[in-house]
């Protein structure tokens, strides 16, 4: 490489060329091929080897010089890089390339260079081991969170600027009922339940910068809803770029089920305590009261104008307070089941003839939809009936003659059945939904408030779960989940 110089005969020349590239931040070395008597190349000798080139080979100049590649480096032949070198000679293409080297004990990653030069080459390599290690050190962490994200339990999402997802990972996927690809078109918004809970949501999230244990309740595109946790942070990398937004969903149904199943058994409880208080208190007077009434019946003579009456005012009225005394024990009693395999269609349409003629006399619409092949479930059919018949009575009472629909549906959901029972009544406000199940809290004139107290009753005792939703002015709907066998 320094040939050219030393024939001008000028050392200083040579010496500052040298001084050039000694002091170079990579490894530069040049070789002569060495060929055999056909003119193949077999090796090649050193020409040329700044002080980088040195300390990575480990040798001196004075060693390097003339000497053959392969006998001091033969790692170049096993890892394949003699091939790309003598290619390089043959084709005087230039090449560029990264190269783990693990001969003569180097074990390093290197940056290489190589182009002809008159016949043989000259390589520069730079030592880019540290680097690689940090990439590869980089991307196992990539590979890790990775795995965190699509192994993750709790659905994670990013949302633009505009909320509208960017990346989700598969258990929101499932959270959702949507696809990947369908989520990615779509704002996060379209998975609230109430825009005023979104509404809210957004406002803490932008205003913040962050929002923790976040309550809402989620829609699944099948229609169900679900409680869920959603803890959000705002993502910027510099002042100039816009926002966007990591977050996690924790589907909490499961946990609010079982509080409301747990609080519900306190009530049934704690009302059943009431319940044998009053009928332990009250009975006994009533029992009293009607034996006395009997006597004086007896005593009072028949011509005594309006005793009569009076004595029907009185049996009309303990008959009554025994009965209720009777309806709340029943309500909330655990009740005893005597459960066979039933098909829900027949036991919905046996309920259902139950009430035609209310229907016909109020001349209401009945809508039925039934899903095919439903599964068969463990009930008490004349209990399951009990249930019904409260549902389907207390919505028509709910509507208006003439307007009114009822509409009773089936589906089929993991392990659960499904009865939903819709009205287009006049729907409950939120004070009334928080007292629904309340001993004694009705608002009809002739209603003892004890009803939906046995239907929950008795549907907890089927290990299912009911549920209400209502719009004031709207309608309201009840549905029911019984566990499939």
């Amino acid at each position: 490489m320094l040939e050219q110089f030393k024939n001008k005969g000028d050392g200083t020349t040579e010496d500052l060329l040298k001084s050039i590239l000694d002091s170079a931040f990579n490894g530069i070395m040049a070789f002569n091929a060495i060929r055999d008597e056909n003119g193949k190349i077999i090796d090649f000798e050193w020409i040329f080897t700044n002080d980088v080139a040195e300390r990575i080979v480990g040798l001196s100049t004075d060693k390097l010089h003339g000497a053959r590649l392969l006998e001091i480096m033969p790692g170049n032949k096993d890892t394949g890089l003699f091939a790309k070198y003598v290619k390089v000679v043959e084709t005087g293409n230039f090449k560029a390339f990264e190269q783990y080297y693990p001969g003569e004990k180097i074990n390093k990653w290197f940056k290489i260079s190589a182009v002809k030069l008159r016949d043989g080459f000259t390589v520069t390599f730079q030592d880019i081991t540290d680097l690689k290690e940090a990439m590869l050190d980089l991307q196992i962490k990539e590979k890790k969170y990775q795995q965190l994200f699509d192994e993750s339990i709790d659905a994670i999402f990013l949302v633009d600027r505009d909320f509208t997802f960017v990346e989700v990972n598969p258990s929101l996927e499932q959270l959702s009922g949507f696809r990947k690809d369908e989520l990615i078109y779509m704002k996060i918004e379209q998975l609230f339940t109430h825009q005023d809970s979104y509404r809210y949501f957004r406002k803490l999230l932008l205003d913040s910068g962050q929002i923790e244990e976040f309550e809402t309740k989620l829609t699944h595109q099948t229609g169900s809803t679900k409680f869920c946790l959603i803890n959000s942070v705002a993502l910027t990398r510099s002042k100039t770029e816009e926002k966007a937004f990591i977050g996690v969903i924790r589907d909490i149904t499961k946990r609010k089920q079982a509080e409301k199943e747990l609080i519900i058994a306190e009530k049934l409880s704690m009302t059943g305590k009431i319940a044998r208080t009053i009928a332990h208190e009250v009975r006994n007077p009533l029992t009293n009261i009607t034996l006395a009434l009997e006597q004086l019946k007896d005593e009072i003579p028949k011509e005594i104008e309006d005793a009569e009456l009076y004595f029907n005012i009185i049996q009309r009225n303990t008959d009554r307070v025994s009965k209720l005394i009777t309806d709340l024990l029943n309500s909330s009693k655990p009740k005893e089941l005597e459960l066979k395999e039933t098909p829900l269609d027949q036991i919905i349409k046996n309920t259902l003839k139950l009430i035609e003629d209310r229907l016909r006399l109020q001349n209401m619409q009945l809508e039925e939809r039934y899903i095919e092949s439903l599964p068969t479930v463990l009930i008490d059919q004349d209990q399951l009936k009990i249930a019904l018949l409260n549902l389907f009575i207390n919505a028509i009472e709910a509507m208006k003659p003439e307007q009114g629909v009822l509409t009773i549906e089936t589906k089929h959901s993991d392990n659960w059945a499904i009865i939903s029972v819709r009205d287009n009544g006049r729907g409950l406000t939120q004070d009334q939904m928080n007292k629904l199940y309340e001993p004694f809290f009705t608002d009809r004139k002739e209603g003892t408030g004890l009803g939906l107290l046995t239907v929950q009753n008795i549907i907890n005792s089927h290990k299912g779960n009911i549920e209400v939703g209502s719009e004031f002015g709207i309608g309201t709907q009840f549905t029911i989940r019984l566990p499939i066998q």
